[in-house]
């Protein structure tokens, strides 16, 4: 190729084109691990990033591809190195039939040459294998449809009703909700040695009215059409009542209990709540349907480790504790499936052209007539079969 200027570089062949596409990404990391509101940390921008870049990294893919079949295939400005030539003792048009002897290809002015390498596809392979990422990455992004819902044994829950689920993030080319079943919790294991985080059993009823028996257990997603349907955790929501002893309402609200890492005694759950001027934990043996409350007021414990059952109510100092109701819910998680297998690929041929790339190098040579001899500059072996035939 013997376009050269700086547009054509920058859009073509400069590495340092595609470094600014690292600068969203890295503020999208920095912000995460700092916890602090970064610009450019947006998702949206970083999903305009990625879009954007897989359009040069496209353009770069079909230059390369393009040009493979051509004699001459990289930039004959670009990538000559920067020390001093090598001085040689014959002539240019004598170091060109040396050169050409041995599979080197030269412009018709005789000034660059080369000869083809296993770097060149490495090239393609990675911009190839970034394509597949950044593509597929990006569509899924687009199209990608993410529910949350709590729900317990009881009627049927219809997943493709937006108002189903607690929270809800779509893609701006999301497809309409329309082919997924109605969800029936038929039964919830609590925590055991066999499930640690619990299990749900479900039916997945389809327009036909035929159901479908399933386990959700935690990491272990069903498939239904495009989708996966995997439980999280089993959640408790206590209605926690607080009163002094006069009546007065200190607090009255739903608390939410997640599993315990490690269990604190008994008390397998847990869940910490804010207001009114109080703050606390409720813990929760499910077994025992045991209750574990400690309430802190103005940065002083005023009602510490009060156990009780939840259908009770309890008094300690001058405070009433109690459980109004309580809810047994199954977190469950509705996700559209993402392509995995073409991200993997992708990766790994992206990879694999890099290793072609950095370990093949270019065999590239420009010569310069000067004096009685001439001038080479040389990248790979071209160099030392010179040296090697004019010694």
């Amino acid at each position: 190729m013997y376009c050269d200027s700086k547009p054509y570089r920058f859009f073509f062949t400069s590495p340092w084109t595609l470094l600014l596409f690292l600068v969203i990404p890295c503020t999208v990391i920095l912000s995460f691990t700092l916890n602090v509101r970064l610009p450019l940390a947006d998702p949206a921008h970083l999903l305009g990033n990625n879009i954007l870049c897989a359009f040069f990294v496209a353009l770069r893919f079909i230059r390369y591809l393009f040009v493979y079949g051509k004699k001459l295939r990289y930039s004959v400005g670009s990538g000559r190195p920067r020390r001093e030539g090598m001085k040689l003792s014959v002539t240019a048009v004598e170091a060109r039939r040396l050169l050409t002897h041995d599979g080197y290809t030269f412009t018709p002015d005789g000034g660059y040459g080369e000869k083809r390498d296993l770097g060149y596809p490495g090239t393609i392979l990675l911009y190839g294998g970034l394509l597949i990422v950044l593509a597929v990455g990006s569509w899924d992004n687009l199209c990608k449809f993410s529910g949350v819902l709590l729900d317990g044994m009881g009627p049927g829950t219809d997943l493709n009703s937006p108002k189903s689920y607690n929270s809800l993030n779509r893609g701006p080319l999301t497809p309409k909700l329309d082919s997924l079943p109605q969800l029936v919790i038929t039964g919830q294991t609590l925590p055991d040695g066999r499930y640690p985080r619990g299990a749900t059993d479900i039916i997945l009823v389809g327009e036909d009215g035929a159901g479908v028996k399933h386990r959700l257990i935690p990491r272990e997603p069903v498939r239904c059409g495009d989708y996966d349907l995997y439980m999280a955790k089993l959640v408790f929501q206590p209605e926690l009542v607080i009163k002094s002893r006069d009546s007065q309402v200190l607090y009255d609200n739903l608390v939410s209990l997640d599993p315990l890492v490690e269990k604190r005694g008994d008390f397998s759950f847990y869940g910490a709540y804010v207001g009114n001027g109080l703050v606390g934990g409720v813990y929760y043996q499910p077994e025992r349907s045991q209750l574990m409350v400690v309430v802190t007021r103005n940065g002083h414990r005023v009602v510490t480790d009060l156990q009780f059952q939840v259908d009770q109510q309890v008094v300690q100092g001058e405070y009433i504790v109690s459980c109004a109701k309580m809810g047994q819910w199954s977190e469950i998680h509705v996700v559209r499936r993402r392509h995995k297998n073409l991200l993997r690929l992708g990766g790994f041929l992206a990879f694999a052209g890099l290793l072609m790339r950095v370990g093949i190098r270019a065999q590239r040579v420009w010569l310069q007539e000067s004096g009685e001899g001439c001038t080479a500059w040389c990248t790979g072996d071209g160099g030392r079969r010179l040296r090697e035939s004019t010694s």
